[in-house]
């Protein structure tokens, strides 16, 4: 990795750490909730109606850590879990009224707090930059993914 490449990782890892306390700094007084609750409720809103792998899949978190934090989004009411009609093994996970509510007054109470974050931005431009970093990162995960499954077979078939 060359220099400018570091120091890209090195911005992103402070940027997206400074976002989210500045969010968490809004979100835990105005609303009661995480930053990390917040995520979850913006992903669900986002792929509508969707078995937890799919959020899992939209937030990057293993199954398990989506369980925990639908634990407390059920439990508070923001969200409900149904059993999928396609697939008894699976579970649907969708937003309550209640979600839907409290995801729309902090989304407002964010805008309204983040006293001049976007402040000289381009934003257009960020996001195409950052869409087409996570699409770089993601093809090249896919292609590590692919070479460990073929190794795999071939290592199977070589014991055969």
């Amino acid at each position: 990795m060359d220099d400018p490449s570091r120091q890209l990782v090195l911005s992103l890892h402070r940027a997206t750490a400074l976002v989210d306390r500045v969010a968490d700094a809004y979100l835990r007084p105005a609303h009661g909730i995480t930053v990390s609750m917040f995520s979850a409720l913006v992903t669900i809103e986002a792929i509508g109606p969707a078995r937890q792998s799919e959020i899992a899949r939209g937030l990057d978190v293993s199954r398990a850590a989506v369980s925990q934090r639908l634990v407390e989004l059920v439990s508070r009411g923001y969200a409900e879990v149904t059993a999928d009609a396609a697939d008894q093994r699976a579970n649907r996970v969708a937003l309550t009224p209640t979600g839907r509510a409290l995801l729309a007054d902090a989304w407002r109470g964010l805008a309204a707090s983040d006293d001049g974050l976007e402040r000289n931005l381009d934003l257009p431009a960020l996001q195409h930059a950052l869409d087409t970093l996570i699409a770089n990162a993601a093809r090249h995960l896919d292609s590590l993914a692919s070479r460990d499954a073929a190794e795999t077979r071939s290592g199977r078939q070589a014991r055969a």
